[in-house]
């Protein structure tokens, strides 16, 4: 087992299993990684070594003299070939096999053991013990504790045996005390102990950023999870949208035939009923036509709902002139102006003339509101008033519907504009209604570039506020909003 896992596994019991996993897997690697990159590191530096203690030998001592003869000296030999033993080997190991824990125990004895070579060489100078410390600090980059077992055992062993049959080697003197070597031992001891405490809090700094990483893939996955079945439930909405748009649509266009079929039916009944005196069924009838005509307002709204979700209403602008439109309005909501004892009052502005929209549209969304407000007002008042204003680069025109009603919540302002909804139960009750009349109101006003608002108190009515677009979009304009 690697020297990191057991610090991983046993520190964080509570984590979750795969992401501890994780965690030791990326820890493993880091660990092969720095392994690898300082295997590398010793190849380069033994290298440097051995050419730097083969000068070395030269320039110390290159010849010894007998005589009248010169020899180069043992010492140049040394650094040259027992020297290139030390290194070539280690940096082979170091280039063939990396990472394995075997190269970094034999680069360890080889770079102490070439430590020692190089003391050897300066005479046993105090100088050059430091680069066993050195080289201790340099193995430390393995973040392996192990690696300085071998290490500090070689050194200790080789002041021991050369500092009790050649002292001079190791301490530059003749005569040295049989346990000098424990001195230099206990120092190296002494690193260790710094050295080791930096490896395991590199190894801990090492695990905390494997948790963290392992943490943060598993987020990362957790979330792609999570948006991938997002995407797959939006599909399915979407696809349960389109179907259901179009079972209503076609449902729809089922049940309005037979409804108008029964309610021309019973208007054609109740004529006949009326023709003869004492007949009870009058009564009857208009309570059918009375009944299928809001099953039949209920079936268009549904239909136009369906039509606009499901991307088939389209817009077909068309100049038309607004007062016109306004009196085509007023002709068709007066009955139920009148019925609830109401007053209409309209009022447009001079500047309102014509505008270039979808006539049939615009219409439905005046109505609507005429005859939302006059449903829910009573002996008051209900009013139109129509002006033209400008908003950024395009001009609108601007219907305010206002009632003296019952006016509502600011709770219940925010849920009208939704499909079936209505103020609250009683409301429904009382008032009667599909809850669809605003919902498509709101929706074509989208369609056509335009926007609904309300202002609303309880007991003191409301005001309805439409703004739509003068001229419709030119498609380079489209293009542009588009790409905003």
């Amino acid at each position: 087992m690697d020297p990191v896992t057991p610090l991983i596994a046993d520190s964080s019991p509570a984590t979750d299993p795969g992401v501890a996993a994780r965690a030791v897997e990326l820890c493993q690697d880091y660990e092969q990684k720095i392994h690898v990159r300082t295997d590398r590191l010793f190849a380069g530096l033994m290298g440097l070594q051995w050419v730097a203690g083969v000068l070395f030998a030269l320039w110390v001592s290159p010849l010894a003299w007998a005589g009248g003869t010169s020899r180069t000296h043992l010492h140049v030999w040394a650094a040259l070939f027992l020297g290139g033993l030390l290194s070539v080997f280690p940096a082979a190991l170091a280039l063939l096999r990396p990472g394995e824990r075997s190269t970094r125990y034999v680069i360890a004895v080889a770079q102490m053991l070439m430590g020692a070579l190089l003391i050897h060489l300066t005479g046993g100078r105090i100088e050059t013990h430091f680069h066993v410390f050195g080289s201790l600090a340099f193995l430390a980059f393995y973040r392996d504790w192990r690696v300085l077992v071998p290490a500090t055992v070689v050194v200790a062993l080789d002041h021991l045996l050369r500092g009790y049959f050649f002292p001079q080697s190791v301490y530059g003197v003749i005569a040295a005390s049989p346990w000098r070597w424990l001195e230099h031992a206990g120092w190296v001891v002494f690193e260790d102990v710094f050295l080791l405490l930096s490896v395991y809090r590199s190894i801990r700094e090492m695990r905390d950023r494997a948790e963290r990483t392992a943490a943060l893939e598993h987020q990362l996955r957790t979330r792609a999870v999570l948006v991938e079945d997002l995407r797959k439930a939006q599909k399915q909405a979407e696809v349960a949208s389109r179907a259901k748009s179009d079972f209503l649509a076609s449902m729809s266009h089922e049940l309005r035939t037979p409804l108008n079929a029964i309610i021309l039916y019973s208007e054609l009944l109740e004529e006949e009923a009326m023709d003869r005196p004492g007949d009870q069924s009058v009564e009857d009838l208009r309570k059918i036509q009375s009944a299928g005509k809001h099953l039949l307002e209920l079936i268009n709204g549904i239909l136009d709902l369906s039509k606009i979700e499901a991307g088939k209403m389209s817009v077909t602008p068309e100049e038309f002139d607004v007062r016109s439109m306004l009196s085509d309005v007023v002709d068709t909501v007066r009955p139920l102006v009148h019925k609830n004892s109401n007053r209409l009052t309209v009022n447009v502005a001079d500047s309102v003339t014509t505008v270039n929209a979808d006539v049939t549209k615009t219409r439905q969304i005046v109505l609507n509101l005429v005859s939302n407000a006059a449903k829910f007002t009573r002996l008051g008042s209900v009013t139109i008033d129509v002006t033209r204003s400008s908003g950024g680069a395009r001009d609108y025109i601007e219907f305010r519907i206002s009632d003296t009603g019952v006016g509502m919540t600011p709770e219940q302002t925010r849920r009208i504009f939704e499909p079936f909804t209505q103020a609250d139960v009683t409301t429904a009750r009382k008032y009667g209604g599909t809850g669809l009349g605003l919902a498509i109101v709101s929706s074509l006003c989208q369609l056509m570039d335009g926007s609904i608002s309300v202002d609303s108190r309880p007991d003191a009515g409301s005001r309805f506020t439409v703004l739509l677009p003068v001229q419709p979009l030119q498609p380079a304009e489209n293009h542009a909003d588009a790409a905003a």
